[in-house]
């Protein structure tokens, strides 16, 4: 019996593809590397189906190579060895809504767009990174490092308990998830919650499974956060000629606590972001925003909304105009006067599944370096970036680049991104030069890398060498 044969029995016959379709979408992405090949795709449907698979693999000695939705960016999910490619995308139950913790159970296959709606239906949102795909999985996106636009320190996690099947095939729950009598109808006085993320014992197990892209194992639910919508938002934007100008006023704001989202973003994204008329309007916003734009929402919730967006407004007016009385405190942005209304519903949305993708609209594909960081250390990665950019002669006024504040600016997390015509293959050879050599660069100047992707995980591995 051959291994597809096997894995029919599995997961039956019509969910193991290998049509010469389905070898060409799965053995590639969005990004820069290479298609690879494999025997074919096997689709579970849950937990039980994908532990088979694996202690398959482990007893006939193939690879496996897991995929948690069609949305892939960096290379992880390209097989390179062979083997089989486990496509996750039919795990995707939202399991419960658990509104008194304000946390959703949801297997791996749930994307943006399946979760936000869900939520939104009863009045919450999800803690979520900036526009995000909508078809990309949610769990995968918090298990690769990505960080919501919020700022509140309780939300620095938003992924709490999951469970994971191990390489060995073996099944384990972290957190209180793994007690026995987690969410048993027979024990409903159990404070087993699965909302605990630490543990069996003093080792919180998760961290294993952070940015390792399914090679400790492969995640199947995880227990993820959420937070009502509120009733009332006012949004503020601070435009400023670079990015150091920007900078400090972001401290002083987010120390006061200040604010519940809250980015800094350059010329090219914001008008990739709010293009809606390509090109036309995407040339005439480039003409008219500001070099840089910090973004600020107020949010009030049930109670006393007015008061609290009052006395935010008069600690923010108060910090500008005493602080940085050169910087203009705004409540829209150039011609765009309904902006400011349109900014907190964009931020709690994954991008519009009826639209290009932001990051591909400007020239078809988009190659991103991130990385963590503090604030006052940003200055000194945008010069070495726009160095590279300039000595291959891709135009620096087109790098991205977007920097979002983690737990009240303690850290933030630094995003170049560099647009390019994915059918241009001598294009795509300079984008990939440009990656390396800014990676490297930037990593020498000390970028912490928590996404290893491409090249990045051998000049990072190069340095303990």
């Amino acid at each position: 019996m051959t291994i597809k044969d096997k894995l029919a029995e599995i997961v039956g016959r019509d969910n193991v593809l290998d049509s010469p379709n389905i070898m060409e979408t799965y053995g590639g992405d969005f990004g820069l590397e290479k298609p690879g090949e494999f025997a074919c795709v096997a689709r579970p449907r849950d937990v039980r189906e994908t532990q088979k698979i694996i202690q398959l693999a482990n007893e006939s000695g193939f690879a496996i190579v897991p995929r948690s939705s069609g949305i892939h960016f960096n290379g992880d999910t390209i097989p390179r060895t062979g083997g089989v490619v486990l496509d996750l995308s039919r795990m995707n139950h939202i399991t419960e809504i658990d509104e008194e913790r304000r946390v959703a159970h949801v297997e791996i296959g749930v994307n943006w767009e399946q979760l936000q709606t869900a939520l939104e239906a009863r009045g919450y949102r999800a803690m979520i990174p900036l526009l995000p795909h909508p078809s990309r999985s949610v769990i995968t996106d918090w298990l690769k490092r990505e960080l919501p636009v919020v700022q509140m320190h309780e939300y620095a996690d938003p992924l709490l308990s999951l469970q994971v099947i191990w390489g060995n095939g073996e099944e384990f729950v972290t957190g209180s998830a793994s007690i026995n009598t987690f969410r048993d109808p027979e024990h409903p006085e159990c404070v087993a919650d699965g909302v605990i993320p630490d543990g069996p014992g003093p080792i919180n197990f998760d961290e294993f499974l952070y940015g390792s892209q399914g090679t400790m194992g492969i995640v199947t639910w995880g227990i993820v956060k959420f937070e009502a919508i509120p009733t009332l938002t006012k949004t503020f934007f601070i435009p400023a000629k670079n990015a150091e100008e920007a900078i400090e006023p972001i401290y002083r704001i987010l120390r006061r606590r200040v604010g519940y989202e809250c980015l800094l973003i350059n010329n090219i994204n914001l008008a990739a972001i709010l293009t809606e008329q390509w090109p036309e309007q995407f040339t005439e916003l480039r003409k008219v925003l500001p070099p840089w734009t910090t973004i600020l929402v107020i949010g009030g919730l049930k109670r006393r909304p007015e008061e609290k967006i009052a006395y935010e407004e008069d600690c923010l007016r108060e910090i500008m105009s005493t602080q940085f009385p050169s910087l203009k405190l705004l409540d829209t942005l150039p011609g765009m006067a309904d902006m400011g209304e349109k900014v907190p519903e964009m931020l709690r949305q994954p991008w519009r599944k009826d639209s290009t993708y932001w990051k591909h609209a400007y020239k078809g594909n988009c190659q991103d370096i991130t990385f963590m960081t503090t604030l006052d250390r940003v200055e000194k990665f945008i010069p070495v970036v726009n160095g590279v950019a300039a000595k291959y002669q891709y135009p620096v006024d087109e790098v991205g680049c977007y920097i979002q504040p983690a737990e009240n600016g303690r850290a933030c997390q630094l995003q170049f991104n560099f647009y390019y015509d994915p059918h241009n293959e001598a294009e795509r050879a300079k984008i990939g030069q440009i990656y390396t050599e800014a990676a490297a660069a930037t990593l020498e100047k000390g970028a912490y890398f928590p996404q290893l992707y491409g090249v990045v995980p051998d000049i990072v591995y190069r340095q303990n060498e």
